[in-house]
């Protein structure tokens, strides 16, 4: 029983050998399958008798495990309030010798003027902000009180006269 095949990889027609005499495929494989006896199988269908009342138990059973799920998986926030009754009144049981303390607003005071410092030899605006502000790195806030600084940070004169902010508080 010598059955002919067609080549899956070339599409030669009617290969009738182990392998296709145009691409050298081996067909032997799919030869074997085609050579195996067929099998008829019957499927049997189990019919179930299903009565109102247990498509009704069944839908409840579902509901409440998709009632308890979403409940478990979007739990809502945890408000806590405590509410305390207190039967009777709280009465404070110190008396105080001193005076009611008379709580007056505060003063607001006016901010400070900017100080001026006449450049010295040998200064240098991180070493002039290490004085005033405490910090080195604060010559930035001495340049924005000093337009004419700009440009030149590193390059200043003896005996200019510098305007320097309360840095401090900028800093």
């Amino acid at each position: 029983m010598n059955m002919t095949l067609n080549c899956p990889v070339c599409g030669y027609q009617e290969v009738t050998s182990h392998s296709c005499p145009n691409c050298d495929t081996d067909l032997s494989v799919i030869r074997m399958l085609q050579e195996l006896p067929t099998v008829e199988t019957t499927v049997t269908t189990v019919k179930f008798k299903t009565s109102p009342l247990v498509i009704a138990l069944l839908s409840l059973l579902v509901a409440i495990c998709l009632g308890v799920g979403s409940r478990l998986i979007f739990q809502p926030p945890q408000l806590h309030a405590l509410a305390v009754a207190s039967p009777q009144p709280v009465v404070n049981s110190r008396v105080s010798s001193e005076p009611p303390i008379d709580y007056q607003p505060a003063v607001v005071q006016e901010p400070a003027k900017p100080t001026t410092y006449t450049v010295q030899s040998g200064d240098y605006l991180s070493a002039i902000a290490q004085k005033f502000c405490g910090r080195g790195t604060s010559w930035e806030i001495i340049v924005k009180a000093n337009p004419q600084l700009q440009g030149r940070e590193n390059y200043i004169d003896v005996g200019e006269v510098l305007n320097i902010p309360n840095c401090k508080e900028q800093a």
